[in-house]
């Protein structure tokens, strides 16, 4: 309940965010959207009930602060038909006889966006909505947490996934859950990939948070790198991918692992960077003679 949080560029603040990234592209399908939350409870809950709902195309849609049973299935429909975001919310509270508990929050690929605060949410409690994003939030410590989530979306550098993770610390600096913090997530669809990653139980969920999607984008590097090794590929062309990768994943060797196999499959090996890895890891070495022996990878 107490969460802010962001929609489509959507924005939910006890603290939830979604955000829609609008472009010029006439390949709306790759619009990237998303959403972000922070909360005190578990990033996922009741059949996913209170987490971020996402669809390609641009759209995106949470429920909160006390969501019924079929809510989730019901906005996802509402994203799958297009629905506009004021038909949406107006169409899940109609048939809602609790609708004075939820709050809603929508968003489309073409940035219009709508959101609903029910006047018996727990206080503080609002909702926000600017230029193809809304921001929602109840059981806060202040009531400018869901306007300062908006703003700072819009001034905020870096892709949806950077804007949205500002956007959430905006709310929390400006008045976050009066219970605390323990769960974060991150949605993020289209722009050519897919970001789902959350915290369920951390003292600091929002630097958790941060780690994650450094580390989801250092392994897709690697696996990148690795998808070029296996196809014949130099490995000097992916070796700048691999260290980079690398600096993330700190004390897991795996990027310098597969950086050994890379040099080993071009005869080159490095037996000084294996053995530090071996020492690390001695697991390591099974893997190694196995791939390097049969020129086979399956990462």
């Amino acid at each position: 309940m107490g969460t802010p949080g962001l929609t489509g560029r959507l924005v939910d603040s006890r603290r939830r965010a979604f955000a829609d990234e609008i472009d010029c592209s006439e390949r709306s399908e790759l619009r990237p959207h998303g959403a972000a939350r922070r909360c005190y409870r578990f990033a996922r809950v009741r059949g996913g009930l209170g987490r971020p709902l996402g669809r390609r195309g641009g759209r995106a849609g949470v429920i909160q602060s006390i969501p019924g049973p079929q809510h989730a299935a019901d906005l996802t429909q509402a994203l799958i038909e297009r629905t506009p975001p004021d038909v949406a919310v107006e169409r899940l509270l109609a048939r809602d006889p609790e609708a004075p508990l939820r709050q809603v929050g929508v968003v489309d690929a073409h940035g219009v966006a709508a959101g609903h605060t029910g006047s018996s949410c727990v206080p503080f409690a609002g909702t926000a909505v600017g230029d193809g994003v809304v921001a929602q939030g109840n059981m806060l410590t202040a009531t400018a947490a869901w306007t300062a989530m908006v703003a700072r979306i819009a001034g905020a550098d870096g892709d949806l996934a950077a804007r949205l993770l500002a956007s959430l610390h905006a709310g929390e600096q400006a008045g976050g859950d009066v219970r605390g913090r323990q769960s974060a997530a991150l949605l993020v669809v289209g722009g050519g990939e897919r970001i789902d990653v959350r915290v369920d139980d951390h003292p600091d969920p929002f630097a958790e948070l941060q780690r994650l999607l450094a580390m989801y984008r250092a392994d897709l590097r690697m696996r990148a790198a690795i998808g070029h090794i296996v196809a014949g590929g130099d490995v000097e062309e992916v070796l700048p991918e691999l260290r980079a990768a690398q600096e993330v994943f700190g004390t897991n060797r795996e990027p310098e692992f597969w950086e050994c196999v890379g040099l080993a499959l071009a005869g080159r090996p490095d037996p000084a960077l294996l053995a530090a890895i071996v020492r690390a890891n001695p697991g390591w070495a099974q893997l190694y003679g196995r791939i390097v022996v049969t020129g086979r990878v399956a990462s």
